[in-house]
């Protein structure tokens, strides 16, 4: 899961947005960096993308990249995720993209303390271009991919799973529909655990 699967996942279960948010951003133990709620929020992302990565849909679905892309496909996958969550919104939530993406930026600015300036750059570049909303557009996957393989240049391979994605289009939507109602249910359950 990627920026817009969190945030929509901290919403079902009233967890921090700015944490869950923030998380990517966060080494060591949160809650000697933020106070309990955001600390909250980062742990429960955490949870998510330990939780995803194990499920055996989600495994197998990283045997449709070839061996060279295999060990970036998560992060590719994740990208896939969010994609496939903005373009079926409205089987997720009562409001509309535009409303709950403006909801999060305005949530998620209240909280200023101790922010890492990799994320302060990060968030101010998503809320500024809209990125949670373009990830309705299929072209959208490929430029997310290409950007994170331009910045990081260790995950380089991930310019190269586009076309894999496209192949596999229909059954990556397909195992997205089964896999992600579970997360939001294993999320919510792990929420109730830090109360």
């Amino acid at each position: 899961m990627n920026f817009l699967a969190h945030l929509h996942l901290a919403d079902c279960c009233q967890s921090d947005m700015a944490g869950n948010l923030l998380a990517d951003f966060v080494r060591g133990d949160p809650y000697k960096q933020h106070v309990k709620s955001v600390a909250d929020g980062i742990k429960l992302h955490r949870f998510v993308d330990g939780y995803i990565d194990a499920m055996p849909e989600v495994k197998a679905c990283r045997y449709l990249f070839s061996d060279n892309t295999r060990r970036v496909s998560g992060i590719a996958l994740d990208i896939v995720w969010d994609h496939f969550l903005a373009v079926h919104w409205q089987d997720f939530h009562p409001y509309s993209l535009e409303h709950f993406v403006q909801y999060a930026e305005n949530t998620v600015r209240q909280y200023q303390s101790n922010l890492p300036e990799r994320y302060v750059l990060m968030s101010a570049h998503m809320w500024q271009q809209q990125w949670l909303i373009q990830y309705r557009e299929k072209p959208s996957i490929e430029r997310v991919l290409m950007r994170m393989a331009a910045r990081r240049p260790k995950l380089h391979q991930l310019a190269l799973c586009s076309e894999q994605i496209d192949d596999n289009y229909d059954e990556l939507e397909r195992v997205f529909h089964i896999v992600y109602p579970q997360v939001i249910t294993a999320t919510k359950q792990h929420r109730l655990t830090q109360r």
